[in-house]
């Protein structure tokens, strides 16, 4: 078993992950939090990393137990890679709201400013990050953090919500904040987490939303990442 690593410090040092094997094992743990089956191309595609790199690298994860890549090319993070990526998911999270709370970095932009500042943050500056969002229990997308917050009771996708009720947006699937294009369309629509919405129905079968009396067409894929409960 692996001991407990600390917030405070390089996550390379704590947790014996070069910054490399750090974000793709994040990158992993954020798109399997509400996805199943993960490939190297959702990798590549979130990444934005060259596909031999990424494959290369998850074999190298895989001699170190912390992944398995199945015969189908599924990645899974084996028991002790979940235990680190929690872990990365936690210290991300954080820095997330510390930018958004502290510091005032629009919402579309805080999951690529995190990553880049978990590089070289010093034990010093996590630890006022830690300090700083002591009260928060979910990142600005409405996922929990680990060891902080739970999921909420009764949440459901969006494309299983009934028609005509009123729902609140709950959260986004993590995977999503990996994809600048689609959170700036969410924050143009102002559909954040808290937002009221309803689900109606279209003659053409699209995937369409009532925002302040008026229709939005989200597209099936963003109907599955976005989480409500019903009022």
């Amino acid at each position: 078993m692996v001991a407990a690593p600390s917030l405070f410090g390089s996550p390379t040092l704590a947790l014996g992950l070069t910054t490399t094997e750090a974000t793709y094992l994040l990158a992993l743990a954020d798109l399997a939090e509400d996805q199943t089956a993960i490939s190297a191309d959702q990798i590549v595609s979130s990444l934005q990393r060259d596909y031999d790199e990424v494959t290369s690298l998850f074999r190298r994860l895989a001699r170190r137990n912390l992944v398995t890549v199945a015969g189908s090319g599924a990645l899974e993070l084996t028991p002790t890679g979940n235990f680190l990526a929690r872990h990365l998911q936690t210290r991300h999270r954080l820095l997330e709201r510390f930018l958004l709370d502290a510091l005032g970095v629009p919402w579309m932009f805080v999951h690529r400013e995190a990553t880049r500042l978990a590089l070289v943050a010093s034990p010093l500056f996590i630890e006022r990050v830690i300090a700083l969002t002591r009260h928060a229990t979910v990142c600005p997308h409405g996922n929990p953090i680990p060891g902080r917050g739970q999921p909420i009771a009764h949440e459901q996708r969006l494309a299983d919500a009934p028609f005509g009720q009123q729902c609140r947006l709950t959260r986004i699937a993590e995977w999503v904040s990996y994809d600048l294009h689609r959170l700036q369309r969410l924050w143009s629509y102002e559909l954040l987490p808290g937002r009221t919405l309803i689900r109606v129905p279209d003659p053409l079968h699209r995937w369409v939303i009532q925002l302040n009396q008026y229709p939005l067409v989200i597209g099936q894929r963003m109907a599955e990442a976005l989480f409500v409960t019903v009022e």
